[in-house]
């Protein structure tokens, strides 16, 4: 389904909003049962859901400006804002990957060198399970809608959300295993927390690479490119479609070409082929495509 460019920023900022929300009532409540429930794990897990907070607010920052109009100042419009809190946002998941990595081998050297650490209360268990069901909920929510608003944005916010679920998952395993199991089974919350770490640097390594590229002007993939040719190259009247440059701008995409004409149409007829090819691509890629279509003289040695 397409969107117009304000309709799809309403809704990305409606998404974002519902997980300012639950990360805010999410963070409190995690800060008061780790505190009463003497359980460091959670309270780690509680400045991670604040660190989600914080990226929704950048998230919603990028949003509302890639959803203003071009101006003066921005010809191809503010759509690169979004992919720079794309970006801002790999940092925020590098960041909450890397302090779970560290918690992780400093609970695993704990453990070997026998340290003890104080049981908890039973309350955190009932936090961290609730965490876990609420954060993949948003998880779901975020991807489905970033999907369908073809949103990078929006889908790795939705990783964040589920990197928070992960979180829960391993504080949840490290309390059930020193709540009802002993001590014994207290390294299950690091080793659990050292291959979720692993598993969000995976991700947020691609993210990274594909934000840069956007910001970067690098080109579209190879079949996309294939595609925008054979587009143009089916118009009728459309011959040798060449010198094509494309590129990202938030969600949507820069393409300039070059195409041939028969020498003796007038002006009209040329401009008029093009119009055709401006919205075969407009159909195929969305309404808000940027396009720019130069007309050259058919060389009649070209077939």
């Amino acid at each position: 389904m397409s969107y117009s460019t304000e309709e799809r920023a309403r809704k990305a900022i409606h998404i974002t909003r519902v997980g300012v929300v639950w990360n805010v009532v999410l963070t409190l409540i995690k800060f008061a049962a780790a505190l009463f429930g003497r359980s460091s794990a959670l309270l780690a897990d509680a400045i991670h859901s604040f660190t989600d907070f914080i990226s929704d607010i950048v998230i919603l920052a990028g949003l509302k400006i890639a959803s203003r109009p071009q101006d003066a100042n921005h010809h191809y419009g503010h759509g690169k804002f979004e992919t720079l809190s794309t970006l801002i946002l790999t940092l925020f998941l590098f960041g909450a990957a890397m302090g779970m990595l560290w918690e992780g081998g400093l609970g695993l050297f704990h453990s070997y060198k026998g340290i003890e650490i104080p049981v908890p209360e039973i309350i955190t268990l009932w936090v961290a399970a609730a965490s876990i069901i609420i954060k993949e909920l948003l998880f779901q929510y975020t991807m489905r809608s970033g999907k369908n608003l073809n949103s990078k944005a929006l889908i790795t916010n939705a990783w964040h959300h589920r990197s928070d679920a992960f979180t829960s998952v391993a504080v949840l395993a490290g309390l059930s295993g020193a709540i009802f199991l002993g001590p014994g089974w207290r390294v299950l919350d690091p080793l659990i927390a050292l291959g979720i770490s692993g598993y969000i640097i995976h991700f947020a390594a691609g993210a990274f690479k594909s934000a840069i590229d956007e910001l970067l002007d690098a080109s579209l993939d190879k079949e996309t490119n294939q595609n925008i040719l054979q587009l143009a190259g089916a118009v009728p009247g459309v011959f040798h479609p060449h010198n094509l440059k494309t590129r990202k701008i938030g969600n949507n995409i820069s393409i300039d070409m070059h195409i041939h004409v028969d020498e003796t149409l007038s002006i009209v007829e040329a401009h008029d082929i093009a119009t055709v090819v401006e919205s075969r691509l407009k159909e195929a890629y969305g309404p808000d495509t940027i396009l720019s279509i130069h007309i050259e003289p058919r060389n009649h040695n070209l077939r």
